[in-house]
């Protein structure tokens, strides 16, 4: 009974690890795509003055800035991540 308890803590502990660090892996990918893309054009100021906008104004403002020859990688992802900002995209912006 003891061996099954230890076993199922020990299974419970590691899907909660895993899972942090899949959460923490999301969220530098989330960083990495808003520093390089925005930093690409100008300022990473003018994106920090848009975030949480919804995803329909991301859309918009990202076919005018393909129209001025800005291109933006990973485009879903991004706009994901500006529409719902984590702490470490919130952080970049305190710089």
């Amino acid at each position: 009974m003891v061996k099954n308890s230890t076993l199922l803590i020990l299974v419970l502990f590691l899907f909660f690890i895993v899972n942090a660090l899949s959460v923490s892996a999301e969220d530098d990918k989330c960083v990495q795509l808003f520093n390089t893309n925005c930093a690409e054009c100008h300022e990473l100021d003018r994106g920090c003055e848009l975030l949480g906008q919804s995803k329909q104004e991301w859309e918009e403002l990202f076919e005018f800035m393909e129209g001025m020859g800005a291109d933006i990688d990973q485009q879903p992802l991004l706009i994901d991540c500006l529409n719902k900002p984590d702490e470490g995209v919130k952080a970049s912006c305190k710089k």
